[in-house]
């Protein structure tokens, strides 16, 4: 597993933390920190996206809220809630990572925390952000698409 796969397996963890504790990004990294046997660079990676996901939230709930049909974002799952927010943080302000692999991390990583509905609900949400927050990218073979269907890379 590669690190930023990694990384963002921790920073699911840390934002799911902080999603039913309350705590800040600063205590959750620094129990997170302590308790684990962590990858050093995957923990900075975490640490980058959870800081970039709670500092942007609202603007991502937003999203999220626009785009989750028929849900509340507070009756979510809280795995599929902030991986969801993950994934839309990445689609929205962290442009070098490309949009195929965002989406297939997120999937991935859903199928080890949640279950078959979560992977059908997270790719519809982030696809569906995708065109909004990625439209001039393509995917594989030159489509514009989502989901994919080879193993995804590491970015």
């Amino acid at each position: 597993m590669g690190v930023r796969r990694r990384g963002r397996e921790y920073a699911l963890q840390m934002l799911y933390a902080m999603d039913l504790t309350g705590y800040q990004p600063d205590q959750v990294f620094a129990g997170f920190y302590a308790i684990q046997d962590l990858n050093r660079d995957a923990f900075y990676y975490a640490r980058r996206l959870v800081d970039g996901v709670h500092g942007q939230m609202d603007e991502i709930d937003l999203v999220l809220g626009k785009y989750a049909e028929h849900w509340k974002i507070h009756r979510m799952a809280a795995v599929d809630r902030n991986l969801l927010r993950l994934g839309l943080y990445e689609l929205m302000f962290v442009k070098e990572v490309p949009f195929p692999i965002v989406i297939n991390e997120a999937l991935e990583i859903v199928k080890e925390f949640s279950d078959q509905e979560g992977t059908q609900f997270l790719n519809g949400i982030l696809d569906a952000a995708r065109k909004e927050f990625r439209p001039e990218e393509t995917g594989p073979r030159g489509k514009k698409k989502g989901l994919l269907a080879e193993p995804s890379e590491e970015a």
